[in-house]
């Protein structure tokens, strides 16, 4: 008898110590998955990355390309703007260590108005990387860009006619333009864009953009005056890129910026011509810099954030 309860208290024990064991694995598996979780969510914000290809102006300045930026996300590319010299710049970033601006990855873009310095590199993206090989293009933003579109295709019928119909035998040209109105104008698992108006002179329609992933907020404001629809897309954002001088003035955005709070503000398509060239950077920060106090940098063509 004295054995048999023996054996019981043996048994009782290893089942405590099993129960322990089970509920000490579970910890560990709750942990382990937080901490994956953590480290996943990590991951996706640092391949969350923003290349200027192009910031620029009109003044076609040798170092600076038309206004074009990516946001790039795991393995896909989006642009904004597609100004002069747009593939190319996307080619030299793929260079440098951005793969997924190859030119045949070009396959969604975002236009913030119509302007000619935005948009004289559409035929480039429409043309170059197909000729590539890419097989599809679509292409978001104000009212006529579809119209745009249908008169970039008529103008170079003849090079896609001989392309398809000759020697060549290429597939098919696919662009698909879409006229969008603010709000939510494109949607896939990576990433969330919404358009939102600002204003910009007598354009109608003109937008600035905000790009929602798994681990940033970017915005960018595209060409315009001080907007409140900045501020309103921009609390919080990780990055707000945003032009200078001509639309906004340093001070104008340096309250902005004040008012956003953006992790990071990238000064792009700065304007305004000093007696020597181009206003140096230095003087810009300074000009941002006596209001605003957060992070702020002059962007350049190529560089990543």
């Amino acid at each position: 008898m004295m054995q048999k309860h023996g054996y019981r208290r043996i048994g009782w024990a290893a089942g405590a110590a099993f129960v322990l064991a089970a509920f000490a694995a579970t910890l560990g598996s709750v942990a382990a998955q937080n901490e994956n979780k953590a480290l996943s969510q990590q991951a996706e914000k640092t391949q969350t990355k923003v290349v200027l290809l192009g910031t620029g102006t009109p003044r076609p300045f040798p170092d600076r390309s038309g206004p074009a930026t990516a946001i790039v996300v795991g393995q896909r590319a989006y642009l904004v703007d597609f100004g002069p010299g747009v593939v190319r710049r996307a080619s030299a970033a793929a260079a440098q260590g951005t793969p997924q601006l190859e030119s045949t990855n070009l396959k969604v873009a975002f236009l913030t108005h119509l302007h000619s310095d935005h948009t004289t590199g559409y035929p480039d993206l429409i043309l170059t990387p197909w000729v590539m090989g890419r097989t599809e293009l679509d292409v978001f933003g104000p009212e006529g860009l579809e119209e745009m579109t249908k008169h970039v295709l008529e103008a170079w019928q003849r090079d896609i006619e001989i392309r398809t119909q000759g020697l060549e035998q290429r597939h098919a040209l696919v662009v698909r333009a879409h006229d969008v109105k603010p709000g939510v104008v494109y949607k896939d698992e990576r990433v969330t864009v919404t358009a939102f108006r600002v204003a910009h002179g007598q354009w109608p329609e003109a937008f600035g953009y905000r790009f929602d992933t798994p681990g940033k907020s970017i915005v960018i404001s595209g060409d315009t005056s001080p907007s409140e629809e900045i501020v309103a897309h921009c609390q919080p954002c990780d990055v707000l890129i945003h032009e200078a001088k001509y639309h906004t003035s340093t001070s104008e955005l340096a309250e902005i910026a004040n008012r956003a709070k953006p992790g990071i503000l990238v000064v792009y398509h700065t304007s305004g011509k000093g007696p020597n060239g181009p206003i140096p950077d230095e003087q810009l920060l300074r000009e941002i810099q006596r209001t605003y106090h957060g992070k702020v940098v002059i962007g350049h063509d190529l560089e990543v954030y």
